[in-house]
């Protein structure tokens, strides 16, 4: 029988791309450049992260397959369309997160439960059943952790809904200008996956969470 090659982290950055975006999009592409630049110089952490990039509107759409960044030299581009269809981004990842785990174990990797980064700056749209598509996801085994980041008009319930723990759900302050907090949040992403990476690579199987500057954590509990 053959050894594992390594454990592996998939990593999902799953981004809102709806037309409230418009105006935003760009600083979410630069940062995400920046985010490819950085992990590039983190090799070993690099390597022990599979990350994808997907976008979401009135559909799901997969700009970057689960990749070990070390070896990826496209930094893809999201866009602006649409309206906000959180079922279509959680079908997709019920769609996809079972495969992937597959073809990574095919591959001789064992893999850690995966991570979705899930960015919003809006409401989901009414009545599409974004609710029952996330019990799809999260009924499924190797369902993930999911952090939620509100910017914007983002609604801190639906953020709270959205994370899978309250640990893992962030709003923007109050105030804070939408390209302020994508660029925060893009600069906490990154120091996650690099320090889950650096962690996996210590032999150590804990998410690595790095709270956004100028964000709020909504694990609180009101009375």
């Amino acid at each position: 029988m053959n050894e594992p090659k390594a454990t592996v982290l998939p990593v999902y950055f799953v981004a809102d791309e709806s037309y409230s975006m418009v105006n935003d999009v760009r600083d979410l592409n630069t940062g995400l450049v920046t985010l490819f630049d950085t992990l590039q110089g983190e090799a070993m952490a690099a390597a022990k992260v599979r990350f994808c990039v997907l976008g979401f509107s009135d559909d799901a759409v997969c700009y970057l397959e689960p990749s070990d960044l070390r070896y990826v030299d496209h930094v893809p581009e999201l866009r602006a369309r649409g309206s906000t269809s959180f079922a279509a981004a959680f079908s997709e990842l019920s769609n996809r997160i079972p495969r992937d785990i597959r073809e990574l174990k095919s591959d001789g990797y064992l893999v850690n439960r995966p991570a979705v980064f899930f960015l919003t700056d809006g409401a989901p749209n009414p009545g599409d059943g974004w609710e029952a598509a996330r019990t799809q996801l999260m009924s499924l085994p190797g369902h993930p952790n999911i952090l939620a980041f509100g910017i914007g008009q983002a609604d801190a319930d639906v953020i709270r809904q959205v994370a899978t723990a309250p640990k893992y759900a962030f709003i923007a302050a109050a105030g804070t200008d939408t390209g302020v907090a994508i660029s925060k949040f893009v600069t906490a992403l990154t120091q996650s996956v690099i320090n889950s990476g650096t962690a996996l690579a210590t032999g150590q199987a804990t998410l690595q969470v790095e709270k956004p500057d100028d964000f709020v954590s909504l694990d609180v509990d009101p009375v």
